[in-house]
């Protein structure tokens, strides 16, 4: 039997599970051979492998639509892509197991190795499909329970269909944008476009927003020794907030609030529960690592990555599920008796509510490719701090999520005072639950407020209060926001849309528009550049093309894609046509706005990924100036560039010595070079 894994390390695990011996580029047992793709050994033809004019762009030649397409060897691995070819072709009529990652992207870079090798017949090849470690034990069951391979075929031909419309949308449009325009090039993209787009749209919402200024009066209510806050409503609109031509009213109920009762109560009351987090699914992984660590999301997929492949400690990382299916109740619970001692959150845990109808933890309906990150095995002393670090998040959800239901009566009280009302929502806790774990305020319950023993029906004015607020808009993106956007986007008032890209996909897709220049991130916050705000722009002025900076049309393609792969290949290649054929009217140049002038040569001075540099740099002698974006630790930001090039200084930064003793400065600029000012 030949067995297929993606990586050289999963590779290694079937070996030692299966005793098999090491050869160059496989592994060697009785009556097996074990072989490894180093993930994509393939790559699409670009368009010049197609046809040698397209090496040179150019608006004619578009679209670049091949009739079929075709792959090449990536350089760096052939001689391994060749192996596997071999081995692919010498046992195309015997037993083949196909062990690459389970999911979309592992199964597609196993058919296009099949296809390369012109495997046709596929009735005695079979899929290896876990999320668990890869113990030996877990092999060899795994091994056992194989399903034919054609089971997967749907999972198979939406990879195809995915990867060859990232080509014809990346290859064409990309092109179609950058053809006129000074290098670097314009990427396109399906997802990615669509991100962008909404990031800038955010920092516009932002900049442009202007603060309405608003009125609230609080009224403090007090009932056997406990006081509640209550809030004067609008009788226009039942809410709080009171705006300028608002405010007679407001004055008019402060001057009622004074020295009195209240006349009556209205109240309703029901019991609620608020079930404990569910497990983790990637990205909730990156989400919270970001909040709690500052880890990119790439980096938190690889530390998992790690904790799966190297440690064994985490099950399969690129789950898209956040719970567990209803056989996998027993694997909970050995995990949970074997790892209870390693966190004190599983003295508030209930080992009852570790059984199949638990749909909160189990439950088939929800669950997709693979079951929810769970911890398979203590952390080993030999962990880096920062898997230490991403491992403790999953440890925490794995108990947080066997905790009792937190349990409230929740009521809403309005109290009338003469005409006025004043309304708030108290609760009063039944049972603490995973809350008594945390001791920590929930944002989502902020305007409930806790009490132990409040009486309506007996209470009193005790003071009042007016308070003097402004809007505010929404919040710009974060890493952790925008993975819960592209998880969650919404349309047009508010409406739900399906994700953006995958679980598996979205760490990647942040990190190309970083790589490419159309995003920056400034404390914590996420903005588009310049180039990448050029781009949108130049998107907009075709109808057509527009809709690639569209997260609803984004995210319906994607549902077309997992509902007829097919239909959805066509109806991109249609697209891409139209938009190719559209020529946009008014096509600008691209030309970056410079910070200042070179204090050196008096050139240019522009921003790059890393500082401020010289457009001189490429002239004969070249010119070298440049000012970093990170000096000593502090951030110089564009504002900061354009200062110290006009001879003035910063402002005071925290800067951090290499010892790593913090200090504070200014910088200023002394015959080109950066110094420090200090206090």
């Amino acid at each position: 039997m030949l067995i297929l894994c993606e990586k050289p390390s999963v590779a290694k695990d079937f070996a030692a599970a299966l005793g098999a011996s090491g050869k160059k580029g496989y592994y060697q047992g009785d009556g097996i051979i074990i072989t490894y793709c180093v993930g994509h050994l393939f790559e699409l033809l670009p368009p010049e492998g197609y046809d040698r004019k397209f090496k040179k762009w150019s608006l004619e030649d578009l679209p670049i639509i091949p009739h079929t397409f075709r792959y090449q060897m990536n350089a760096s691995t052939a001689p391994q892509a060749k192996l596997v070819i071999e081995l692919l072709q010498r046992h195309a009529q015997g037993d083949v197991l196909i062990a690459t990652d389970a999911g979309r992207e592992g199964e597609l870079i196993a058919r296009i190795a099949m296809k390369e090798a012109g495997i046709v017949t596929i009735s005695r090849f079979k899929r290896f499909w876990v999320s668990q470690a890869l113990t030996p034990q877990v092999i060899r069951q795994g091994i056992e329970n194989a399903k034919p391979l054609a089971d997967y075929d749907a999972l198979c031909a939406q990879g195809f269909a995915r990867q060859r419309a990232d080509w014809l949308v990346g290859m064409n449009l990309s092109r179609f944008m950058s053809i006129g325009n000074p290098p670097p090039p314009f990427s396109v993209g399906r997802v990615q476009t669509a991100v962008l787009s909404c990031i800038a749209c955010r920092n516009e919402e932002v900049k442009n927003f202007i603060a309405v200024p608003y009125k609230e009066l609080e009224a403090s209510i007090s009932s056997n020794g406990s006081t509640i806050k209550a809030l004067l409503e609008n009788p226009t609109n039942g809410k709080s907030a009171f705006f300028k031509d608002e405010e007679e009213y407001l004055l008019a109920a402060a001057e009622r609030c004074k020295g009195t009762s209240v006349d009556s109560v209205d109240a309703q009351s029901k019991e609620k529960r608020q079930k404990p987090p569910k497990l983790l699914n990637i990205t909730a992984l990156q989400k919270a690592a970001f909040k709690q660590f500052g880890y990119k999301p790439e980096k938190t997929l690889a530390i998992a990555q790690s904790l799966y492949e190297t440690h064994k400690c985490l099950s399969y990382p690129r789950t898209p599920s956040m719970v567990m299916g209803e056989d996998n109740v027993d694997l909970f619970s050995e995990k949970f008796e074997l790892l209870k001692d390693s966190s004190a959150l599983s003295g508030f845990c209930a080992p009852s509510l570790i059984n199949a109808e638990n749909k909160h933890i189990f439950n088939y309906a929800m669950l997709e490719d693979h079951h929810a990150l769970i911890p398979l095995a203590a952390l080993p002393d030999s962990a880096s701090e920062k898997e230490r670090a991403v491992y403790s998040i999953v440890l925490t959800s794995f108990f947080t999520a066997c905790i009792p239901d937190f349990v409230y009566r929740e009521k809403s009280l309005r109290f009338h005072i003469g005409p006025y009302g004043y309304a708030c929502r108290i609760r009063e806790v039944i049972q603490a639950g995973w809350k008594e774990a945390f001791q920590e305020d929930d944002p989502d319950d902020e305007d409930e407020q806790e009490v132990s023993a409040f009486d309506e029906q007996n209470c009193s004015v005790v003071g009042f209060q007016i308070f003097e607020r402004k809007t505010a808009p929404k919040k710009e993106f974060a890493i952790d926001t925008l993975l819960a956007f592209m998880e969650h986007p919404r349309g047009e008032g508010e409406t739900k849309l399906s994700g953006l890209g995958t679980p598996a996909t979205r760490a990647e897709i942040i990190k190309t528009l970083f790589s490419r220049e159309y995003l920056k991130e400034e404390k914590k916050k996420l903005y588009a550049t310049e180039r990448g705000r050029f781009l949108l722009e130049q998107l907009s002025r075709n109808n057509e093309l527009n809709k690639m900076t569209d997260t609803a049309h984004t995210t319906e393609w994607e549902q077309r894609l997992s509902a007829d792969p097919q239909a959805f290949e066509k109806e991109i290649t249609a697209y891409v046509e139209r938009c190719v054929k559209a020529e946009a009217t008014g096509r600008l140049m691209f030309q970056k706005t410079a910070v200042g002038k070179c204090p050196l040569c008096q050139r240019l001075v522009f921003e790059t990924k890393m500082g401020y540099a010289c457009s001189g740099y490429k002239e004969d002698p070249p010119c070298r100036f440049i000012i970093w974006k990170n000096i000593a630790g502090a951030a110089i930001s564009p504002t900061d560039a354009s200062l110290l090039l006009i001879g003035q200084k910063t402002n005071v930064k925290k800067c951090t010595t290499k010892e790593q003793k913090l200090f504070e400065a200014s910088f200023a600029l002394q015959g080109g070079k950066l110094i420090f000012l200090f206090k």
